[in-house]
């Protein structure tokens, strides 16, 4: 469980190409959730894939204007176009593509090495404040790497998604994924423990003892969408325990027999976003999660104590912390840049990079209300 590698972009013709076939895409109808690991039909939200080439595609996704986990913040951009939602569509366009474009058989494990995402800042934000009602059409343009292969199967990919709502280019989100056979998958979830893991239709949601954190601390407003415990405070870092929360279908649609990375993902965000207010910046219900990098080196076990610490990242110096798309990030103030790694059984499983950026229209859902 290794970074994001790099995708070769489209050529300009091939890019072209991709923009042309996007415009054609269907958002009538939902695919069929079994081909993107769902059971629940509130949580699909791809409508469309089409292949462009032998190595990219585009495809179509459907977000919603009013979910229980994805529109449940009280920050205006987080509720108008959730970052984490963003990246669900890429994880469900690559799981279809895996399966009918790509030929990974059914059964088969599927294996997030890395992520990253990087939303630019001003398509995002005239999104974000488009008062329009009703779901929000989102192309995505797809280039891949080459296929790694064992025995003719392919067993590894790795994913670049170009995203656009409204012909705003809006960002960019890679995977790394790779594909285990059912039998070596039982092997490598059994190593260590004598069997197999327990699965979360056996856990109940405090399977982890701990204080839950209270919804309106880190934006959002059911305690369903918080997974933090015993949040403290330092003054150089921020420690939680991560709660793991099986009641939540948007996170545990289907068993599980590990935390998925969208938990984890969720998380750092929230853990990021509480530090960089204890730091002196917004408090989370202003501010956006504008970049993210994730690697993992194990599986996040369900019935094992797992601690998250957040600390402000050190670039290795300032053209670094710059990069070509920092400055769009600047618009309504300035990103905070945060290092955020997990550990369980005394060893570091996952490590991410996030930036939280203040939310541009800054105003939260009481803000308003208060003014009304």
């Amino acid at each position: 469980m290794t970074g994001v590698a790099g995708v070769a972009g489209a050529t300009a013709a091939g890019e072209r190409e991709l923009l042309v076939a996007a415009e054609s895409l269907d958002f009538a109808r939902t695919v069929d959730r079994s081909v993107v690991h769902r059971r629940n039909p509130t949580e699909v939200f791809l409508t469309d894939v089409r292949p462009v080439g032998p190595q990219g595609f585009v495809a179509a996704a459907l977000l919603p204007a009013v979910h229980p986990h994805y529109t449940g913040h009280t920050g205006s951009a987080n509720r108008r176009l959730d970052p984490l939602l963003l990246v669900e569509c890429c994880r469900q366009a690559e799981t279809y593509a895996a399966h009918v474009l790509f030929d990974v058989e059914p059964r088969t494990a599927f294996v997030l090495r890395g992520w990253s995402a990087e939303l630019f800042r001003p398509g995002f934000a005239a999104v974000v404040r488009d008062a329009t009602p009703g779901p929000t059409e989102l192309r995505m343009t797809v280039t891949t790497g080459v296929p790694r292969r064992v025995g003719g199967r392919v067993r590894g990919l790795d994913y670049e998604f170009t995203l656009r709502v409204a012909g705003h280019r809006i960002g960019v989100v890679r995977l790394a994924v790779g594909y285990l056979a059912p039998a070596a998958y039982t092997v490598v979830r059994s190593r260590g423990r004598g069997g197999p893991p327990p699965t979360s239709s056996r856990l109940g949601p405090a399977a982890v003892a701990g204080e839950p954190t209270a919804p309106d601390r880190v934006g959002r407003r059911r305690a369903t969408d918080t997974v933090l415990l015993d949040v403290r405070t330092a003054e150089r870092a921020v420690t939680a325990g991560l709660r793991v929360p099986v009641e939540n279908i948007s996170f545990f649609d289907h068993d599980h027999d590990h935390v998925p990375g969208m938990v984890l993902l969720e998380a750092a965000r929230q853990v990021a976003t509480l530090a960089t207010a204890h730091w002196g910046g917004d408090a989370p219900h202003r501010t956006v999660m504008s970049r993210m990098t994730a690697s993992f080196a194990a599986y996040a076990e369900l019935d094992q104590p797992v601690t998250l610490t957040a600390v402000p990242a050190v670039p290795a110096d300032a053209a670094d912390a710059a990069g070509p798309a920092a400055e769009p990030d600047r618009v309504g103030g300035s990103p905070r840049p945060v290092d955020v790694t997990f550990h369980q059984g005394g060893a570091e499983i996952a490590r991410m990079g996030l930036t939280v950026t203040p939310d541009a229209d800054g105003t939260s859902t009481t803000d308003r209300e208060r003014v009304a």
